[in-house]
């Protein structure tokens, strides 16, 4: 055994005693973990525990609850390690960006990666670090000339990662429509005159009649 695979293998066997498996069932990170007040000495040992675990498990960030931790921590790991305890958003910038991801927990998501959007700039507030705030490297006022620039924009992410690994937090997968990009337009349903609806009335009984009939009805609904 060469001695990159004994490391490995010692980290493995520290997390395997610390009860640490890597989580890659979905619907067991459902769940959004709320905050509680954490001891310096609880705080240096999720912080371990979270660093070994992206040691053993690769990647870019790690939430608690991927290891099957009940602690509201995280840590990214795109320009320099960050520990983030208790994180919570306090700002978000109203313009986005489309990004794609990958995610430990999501196997398939490491060989096909999964489009999402993303705000341009977050604030988060942290028990141990204070505000942080996350933001792309680019001039402000330009656009990324090319793909190339915009993927080699480390600060851009990690804004991202950062935004991945709260979701974590908040029990929200990259796989949740809500951040899912998608270009899929779906056309407001057309019915034909003589066609037989369902129709909320005003009063909010139901009945089923044809649609030019319902039209007539002033605050008749189509179900």
């Amino acid at each position: 055994m060469n001695t990159s695979n004994q490391i490995i293998l010692t980290h493995i066997i520290q997390i395997k005693q610390n009860n640490m498996t890597l989580i890659k069932e979905p619907l067991k990170l459902q769940k959004k973990i709320e905050s509680k007040p954490l001891s310096q000495k609880e705080i240096d040992d999720i912080s371990t525990k979270l660093l070994e675990g992206l040691k053993t498990y690769g990647g870019i960030g790690l939430s608690a609850n991927q290891l099957g931790l009940d602690v509201r921590a995280c840590v990214i790991n795109v320009k320099e390690p960050l520990v983030l305890i208790n994180p919570r958003v306090i700002e978000t910038s109203q313009s986005t960006i489309a990004y794609v991801e990958q995610c430990l927990s999501i196997p398939k998501s490491m060989r096909k990666p999964i489009k999402t959007v993303r705000h341009k700039t977050i604030t988060i507030e942290c028990d141990n670090l204070g505000q942080v705030k996350f933001s792309p490297d680019y001039v402000e006022g330009r656009d990324w000339k090319d793909s190339e620039e915009f993927f080699n924009d480390l600060g851009l992410l990690e804004c991202v990662c950062a935004q991945h690994e709260l979701d974590h937090l908040d029990g929200i997968l990259i796989t949740h429509p809500s951040r899912r990009y998608s270009t899929t337009y779906y056309a407001p349903k057309t019915y034909g005159r003589n066609e037989m609806v369902m129709v909320k009335l005003p009063n909010g009984e139901t009945e089923f009649m044809k649609y030019k009939k319902a039209e007539k009805i002033r605050g008749a609904q189509v179900l």
